[in-house]
């Protein structure tokens, strides 16, 4: 089970941590509905009737991204670009003249013929679709190429432009195929070390371990310790702690040993307090306890895990031991995994002198 569960965090990784460069001369902004199909099946609107969208209706529009694989790079690296317009975000962007467009992504996997990817790049033209491919052949690149400009369709290689400068850079020729598997190199397996010891050093439940750690996650139940740890350790490869402050427990004393301990690499995660109430509602409806606590005698004891005040105390106490420590506090309020995961990574970078990626450093700082 733990082999299957590191296997499918590595293989996401693959692509959570591959910073593609994006750039096409095009028109306004654009956005999204993300629809992962064959290339022969690719479920959209349009397929069943492209003029459904009434003229009442937002802008919207199309980026069709093509790939011999997964398609995760592309969509990784779209994302990563609509994040750079004002007023963005996955599903829409609001124009300069204060338009609503919606964006709608299609992503075709594994194409590697010409035939298919024909196919494609007419649906595109058919559309008024952005065609963005990831291609390892170079015969498919250039083809795709020939036929976008040949049918007037905006275009985007994304691995050509690098591969060419690394051809010239390395002297080596690429080959042109699709990777079939993850490349078992040092990187590979010190990933794989990583994500073994953030799995056996969750949740508190081997504080011993803390020492060898290269960061330390804490924070109050429900901030989102555990998906932070696991993508940072997949992410960058290091080896990730996480302790639960909990305010009636006082925190295992390896972790406030600051001889073992390098307060500068434990991050304090905080949140606000109405958000935090939101997750721990949810979380007591989802295992029943809301329920439970309903049914029974109204003046019998109820968990106080989501009462204000409670948690107030509860925060409260956490920062109090992050300032007495030395850690670093930081706000996951409204904020995606991956953000606070970038946040932490950027933090480590600037504070090691000799950091290296995917290997931090035990130093001062």
């Amino acid at each position: 089970m733990r082999t299957s569960i590191i296997t499918t965090i590595l293989a996401c990784g693959q692509f959570v941590i591959a910073a593609t460069a994006f750039t096409a001369s095009i028109p306004t902004s654009s956005k999204r509905v993300v629809q992962l199909s064959s290339p022969l099946h690719a479920s959209t609107e349009e397929d069943a009737n492209p003029s459904s969208v009434s003229s009442s209706s937002p802008i919207t529009k199309e980026f069709v991204l093509i790939s011999d694989s997964t398609g995760l790079t592309a969509q990784t690296a779209m994302s990563k670009c609509l994040s750079q317009f004002d007023w963005s975000d996955d599903e829409c962007v609001v124009t300069e003249g204060g338009e609503v467009c919606k964006i709608k992504r299609t992503v075709y996997n594994f194409v590697r013929d010409e035939e298919a990817m024909q196919r494609i790049v007419h649906k595109c033209k058919a559309r008024n679709a952005l065609a963005t491919f990831t291609f390892a052949s170079p015969e498919l690149r250039a083809q795709t190429m020939t036929l976008c400009e040949k049918l007037g369709v905006p275009f985007v290689d994304l691995m050509g432009p690098m591969l060419i400068r690394m051809t010239d850079f390395l002297n080596i020729v690429p080959v042109g195929t699709p990777r079939k598997r993850v490349s078992l190199n040092e990187q590979y397996f010190r990933r794989v070390e990583a994500v073994e010891f953030t799995l056996k050093a969750d949740d508190g439940q081997a504080p011993w371990l803390l020492k060898e750690a290269d960061v330390v996650i804490v924070g109050v139940s429900r901030t989102g310790k555990t998906p932070l740890s696991v993508v940072l350790s997949q992410m960058m490869g290091w080896k990730v702690g996480n302790v639960p402050l909990v305010l009636e427990v006082p925190p295992p004393r390896e972790l406030l040993d600051k001889s073992t301990i390098d307060s500068k690499r434990v991050f304090c995660l905080t949140i606000h307090p109405r958000e935090l109430k939101r997750i721990r509602e949810t979380r007591l409806e989802v295992r029943g306890i809301k329920a439970q606590e309903g049914d029974n005698d109204p003046d019998s004891k109820k968990s106080n895990y989501a009462d204000r005040q409670y948690m107030i105390n509860d925060l409260t106490n956490a920062k109090r031991l992050c300032e007495d420590q030395g850690w670093t506090e930081i706000d996951v309020t409204g904020k995606a995994v991956e953000e606070t995961a970038e946040t932490i990574s950027q933090i480590i970078s600037s504070r090691l002198e000799d950091f290296e990626e995917g290997q931090p450093k035990h130093v001062d700082c």
